[in-house]
């Protein structure tokens, strides 16, 4: 496999309690501009002044409790909490099609703050 091609996985925990938001499995994150996040701090878009950056998820490889979530609001919007600890840590949007800072890309619908989160490369 060419490591161009690499997938690379990110455990992702709770900052506040934690435990691990996706069951012990390694994920993908994303970059606003929807390509596999190379590194902790690739946000995707550099022309970023937000200081509190956001991965994003995969719609094919949500968990279980966000798809419930993200059932409950009948897919439009709202926020994310954590399962263990209730603690924000992100939020959705179906409704709205976000522009990442660059105004090039749509920023994918699921969306962690990377602040709330503690992110480690697999």
């Amino acid at each position: 496999m060419d490591s161009y091609f690499a997938v690379q996985a990110m455990e992702v925990k709770c900052k506040l309690c934690r435990k691990n938001l996706f069951n012990n499995k390694p994920i993908q994150l994303l970059t606003s501009h929807s390509e596999i996040k190379q590194n902790l701090v690739d946000i995707g878009c550099g022309n970023t002044n937000d200081t509190d950056s956001s991965s994003y998820l995969p719609i094919e490889n949500v968990p279980e409790w966000i798809v419930n979530i993200v059932n409950q609001e009948s897919w439009t919007k709202g926020r994310l909490y954590c399962p263990h600890c209730n603690n924000r840590i992100g939020s959705f949007n179906f409704v709205n099609e976000l522009k990442c800072d660059c105004g090039q890309f749509i920023t994918p619908p699921i969306r962690i703050t990377n602040s709330k989160v503690d992110i480690k490369l697999n």
